[in-house]
């Protein structure tokens, strides 16, 4: 079993363990994804230096953005690896390295 695959399952099963799966409604998983992006750019809210914030502060929420993914997926029964590995193709095709590299622009405004 790979990581990812188990890691996700501990996720799913420590939600299980507890009976929450019933509270994991889509709104409320997406508010409480958006409430946790918040409470990691807090972290960096009148952050003269980015580089000396707390990095065990950004990990915490990381984490809890990443777990509340992981229970958006897991109610749309999506495969996280897999989207992700989808999501990239998109990007390669709409990103080309020689229009894309040091460019910040869309992908609907590269020069090329």
């Amino acid at each position: 079993m790979n990581g990812m695959k188990k890691l996700i399952e501990s996720i799913i099963k420590f939600r299980d363990d507890r009976n929450w799966n019933q509270f994991h409604n889509v709104k409320d998983l997406l508010l409480g994804l958006n409430i946790e992006v918040a409470e990691l750019q807090e972290i960096f809210l009148w952050s003269e230096n980015v580089d000396s914030v707390d990095k065990q502060k950004i990990e915490g929420e990381v984490s809890d953005v990443f777990i509340f993914l992981v229970y958006i997926c897991d109610h749309y029964k999506i495969n996280f690896k897999d989207a992700i590995q989808k999501k990239l193709e998109v990007h390669k095709s709409h990103y080309p390295i020689d229009k894309s590299r040091n460019n910040t622009n869309k992908y609907n405004n590269l020069n090329g």
